[in-house]
């Protein structure tokens, strides 16, 4: 198996978890399938079809895949053959990101138009999309001034809570520097 980029494979985690499981127990079966119409619903049709085939053990033909598609299919695979492996992968990308979040978070508080604007940008994502609780609305509160991670994680309940704490480890430390 190639290496499956940390980035990749947090994006698309919720997918991972739900389909690796339900190849691994048949019992999990309904969380995939619900988790693979989600993907075809925002128009992630190849996917969802490899996946479904996947998971009525079907081969997946991998050249009707895109790389991103490939990318997901094999951390599937991985994540079948080790469930703690998509953990570690996403703290991987989570400590990766953080330092680049807090480096924007900075910038943002120090008044930095263009930072303002990206937070701003991933705030009205979340938002638009329906969410309210998000990592980004997070974010916001950082480049506000909130350090407490406890807060943060308890008014922002639907926020990456492992991308919410790193970040804030990231930030507290370069506030140091």
């Amino acid at each position: 198996m190639t290496r499956v980029s940390s980035q990749i494979a947090a994006a698309h985690a919720d997918l991972i978890r739900a389909v690796s499981a339900g190849l691994r127990d048949a019992l999990n079966h309904a969380d995939a399938r619900s988790a693979i119409a989600r993907y075809r619903e925002d128009g992630w049709s190849a996917l969802a079809d490899a996946l479904e085939k996947r998971l009525v053990d079907e081969s997946v033909d991998a050249s009707t895949l895109d790389d991103e598609d490939r990318a997901v299919v094999e951390a599937i695979e991985a994540a079948i053959r080790d469930p703690a492996w998509l953990d570690a992968v996403e703290a991987e990308a989570e400590a990766g990101a953080a330092e680049q979040v807090a480096a924007l978070i900075l910038a943002a508080t120090w008044g930095e138009r263009e930072a303002l604007a990206a937070i701003n940008e991933m705030r009205e994502t979340a938002e638009s999309a329906g969410v309210t609780g998000s990592t980004a609305h997070a974010f916001v509160a950082i480049v506000e001034g909130e350090r407490d991670i406890d807060r943060l994680l308890r008014d922002f309940p639907e926020s990456r809570r492992g991308l919410v704490n790193a970040t804030l480890v990231a930030v507290r430390r370069q506030e140091r520097a």
